[in-house]
Order: structure tokens, then C-alpha cells, then sequence
């Protein structure tokens, strides 16, 4: 009911401008003008109850509502796009969900956390262009680590570039790995993996592909 009385609010402001600038025009002489301010004032008129009949409709509703037999109408198949731009953005929205679940996390657990996922964003922490994690998190007893955020609608394999992988090698037990599946769902689950290069075992093709149960395997207990 807000919504529609500021909509004649807005009408009603927007008839009284035109008049305005209507009436200016009657007065330089403009015969045609004299016509559409008659047509704007006949507007104007049956403005208030048009108003208060949109109103009364919307104040009957509610009794108008009543529960009747179930039809059944149609069935649909809905199935998620194949286009490479959806599946691009549909891939970035669930990364996005888990950089905030992992986020969250670490804030929650006490540590400074930072993104470190850009090259802008890694060269003002002090860090490379391409450091090889996402977030860069010093936690005030377990001291600094480097976390690698990989994201899933569901449960799947994990796949981490040549260089994180190489950065997971030079840094062992400072570098972690944050896989959160089910981010397609209301409760997304995050599992941590201390020392990926150590505990994991992967296959080869250039980028590294981590199968989904190895990580449920490794994880740590103190699971998100």
C-alpha cells in the first residue's frame, strides 16, 4: 500500500509540474496547449479515486484469499546453462562465497586476515604480483600462514595452478588449503588442509587436481 500511494504521489506531483508548464503556454497563446491542460486536468481530477480504488483492491485482498482443490498445470525441467559467460559468472559468485566463508573464519578465530587474491591487493600487503594463496592471515599464537581458497556448488575435485602448487611445496606447513563445498546451498562446509604438498596426493596436467574425498581425508578436525 506504500508502494502504490507513492506511486500517485509521484503522479500527482509529475500532472501538477506538466500543468504548470501547460498553463505558461495558454498564456503565450499556444491553442494546442489549451487542450492538453484541459486533458491534464481531467487527470488530475479522477486522480484521488483512482487512488483510494487501488487502495480498497489492495485492503480486499487478504479476503479474497481461499484454499481450493490443487490442479495440476505443468511440469518443468529446469536445468543450469551451458553458456560459457553464465558458467563464467557462476563459477565466480561461488569463488566469492567461499573467499567470505574462509574470511569469516579466520576472523572469527582471531587473525588479521587479508585478500590477497589480485596483484593489486598482493603488492599492498607487501607481497608478489602472484603469491600463489588467496589470503594472506597472521594469527596472533600460530604466527602468519598462506591460504589457497578453492570453491564448489557441491562436493568435486579442487585444482590448483602450477604455482600454487610450487608455493605449497616451498612452504609446507605455512601454507594451507581452504576447500568449501556446497556453496550452491544455504550451508556451505569448509575444510582445511594444513601442508596440502604433503598430505595430498594429486594428479598432473600442469595445474594439480586434488580428488574431493582425499581432502574430506586430510582435513583438519576443527572443521567450519
Amino acid at each position: 500500500m506504500e508502494f502504490v500511494t507513492r506511486g500517485f504521489e509521484y503522479q500527482e506531483s509529475e500532472l501538477a509540474a506538466m500543468r504548470g508548464k501547460l498553463n505558461e503556454k495558454v498564456r503565450a497563446g499556444d491553442t494546442n496547449a489549451k487542450k492538453q491542460l484541459n486533458r491534464v486536468r481531467e487527470r488530475q481530477k479522477s486522480l484521488e479515486s483512482r487512488r483510494m480504488a487501488a487502495l480498497e483492491t489492495l485492503r480486499r485482498e487478504p479476503s479474497l484469499i481461499a484454499v481450493e482443490d490443487i490442479r495440476f498445470l505443468a511440469h518443468a525441467l529446469v536445468l543450469p546453462s551451458n553458456a560459457p559467460e553464465d558458467q563464467k559468472k557462476f563459477d565466480a559468485e561461488v569463488e566469492a562465497i567461499a573467499m567470505k566463508f574462509a574470511m569469516a573464519h579466520e576472523e572469527a578465530a582471531g587473525a588479521a586476515v587479508r585478500d590477497v587474491s589480485k596483484p593489486n591487493l598482493a603488492r599492498a600487503a607487501g607481497l608478489s604480483d602472484n603469491p600463489g594463496f588467496d589470503l594472506l592471515s597472521q594469527h596472533p599464537i600460530q604466527g602468519q600462514r598462506g591460504i589457497e581458497v578453492k570453491g564448489r556448488a557441491g562436493i568435486g575435485d579442487v585444482e590448483l595452478t602450477e604455482n600454487e602448487w610450487a608455493k605449497a611445496c616451498t612452504q609446507r606447513d605455512r601454507y594451507w588449503l581452504y576447500a568449501v563445498f556446497d556453496c550452491g546451498s544455504p550451508h556451505p562446509r569448509l575444510l582445511r588442509v594444513q601442508d596440502p604438498f604433503g598430505k595430498l596426493i594429486v594428479t598432473a596436467k600442469g595445474s594439480v587436481r586434488i580428488d574431493g574425498s582425499a581432502i574430506f581425508q586430510a582435513a583438519e578436525l576443527d572443521v567450519g
